[in-house]
């Protein structure tokens, strides 16, 4: 009697242990949340170089680790020449990561968003919005709410309408699910638009962005700090013509052009030049050139808008 006691307090023993093992390497597993890609046309999907397949990733679900990766989305070679795509994206645990591309022949008029969930206090929604242009004008349900990038607070969770718009680029509407508890970060890069005016287009994808969140919540706070524009530094008009070959700036639908600190329009904005003004070219790049601004300051633009004179 005494052996059968002591046989079953050890099998009891034995599965509280296999038990707490268990326990102890599924909470040392990596979190995962889910990844959805779309594009027009279909094209390769890439994250930090590994080819995960073809669009549309994620149709029915596409698991991931958290954290942050570099997304490319690289076209079929065709009769018409199609730019790469590449976007930083983070993963956040129990919520879906939603990408939508549209390809076009210049990373200047390729336009994307980018739809993710951070989990917040309170039981209200809030967007956060980031647009390349900085400064769009950003309506909610058709109503005003100001210019990216912005966080916009204290929203009904549901079905909303977001519309990010800017003179001279292809305005973009997209059909979001806001979640109790849940900020939406939207990045949104908007196309140039044929021929400097901007034009309307209505994004028929619905990213639910929806995961039912697991009971830990993940840590972080909002990746977005809305500052308003970025303060910018106009540069002088040069009287006598720089070194050749040298870039003429062009007239453009914002009256200014960009100047970045890298080729292109996610990089930081460095400065705004003017049409007219002329700008030695120190290095060039697809649609880009490097300009010498100052001495000692150099910077990337557009090349769409600039004349190159040899």
């Amino acid at each position: 009697m005494k052996q059968k006691v002591v046989f079953l307090i050890g099998i009891v023993l034995l599965f509280v242990i296999i038990g707490i093992v268990i326990t102890v390497v599924r909470s040392r597993a990596p979190k995962q949340g889910e990844l959805k890609v779309e594009s027009q046309p279909s094209a390769s999907v890439f994250l930090d170089d590994k080819h995960i397949g073809r669009t549309p990733i994620g149709k029915t679900s596409y698991k991931i680790d958290s954290g942050e990766y570099t997304l490319k989305i690289t076209p079929d070679t065709g009769t018409v020449t199609l730019a790469n795509f590449q976007e930083k994206i983070k993963i956040t645990p129990n919520t879906l990561t939603y990408v939508d591309v549209t390809l076009s022949e210049s990373e200047l008029t390729t336009s994307s968003y980018v739809l993710g969930l951070e989990k917040m206090t309170g039981n209200k929604a809030e967007i956060s919005v980031v647009s390349t242009p900085d400064g769009a004008n950003i309506l909610l349900d058709d109503e005003p709410k100001g210019v990216s990038p912005m966080i916009i607070s204290d929203l009904t969770p549901g079905d909303h309408t977001l519309s990010i718009i800017s003179r001279g680029f292809t305005q973009r509407t997209i059909k979001i699910k806001l979640n109790a508890g849940y900020r939406l970060i939207a990045g949104v890069r908007l196309a140039l638009a044929p021929g400097g005016s901007s034009v309307a287009t209505d994004v028929t994808a619905t990213p639910s962005a929806t995961t039912t969140p697991a009971k830990p919540t993940p840590k972080g706070s909002p990746s977005v700090t809305p500052t308003g524009s970025p303060k910018v530094t106009s540069t002088k008009a040069i009287v006598a013509d720089p070194a050749k070959p040298y870039a003429l700036i062009k007239d453009t639908p914002t009256g200014f052009l960009r100047v970045r600190a890298d080729s292109a329009t996610s990089a930081a904005e460095l400065a705004r030049v003017k049409p007219g003004e002329k700008y030695s070219i120190l290095e060039e790049k697809t649609d880009w050139f490097k300009i010498q601004l100052e001495a000692t300051k150099s910077g990337w633009i557009s090349s769409q808008y600039a004349q190159k004179v040899d």
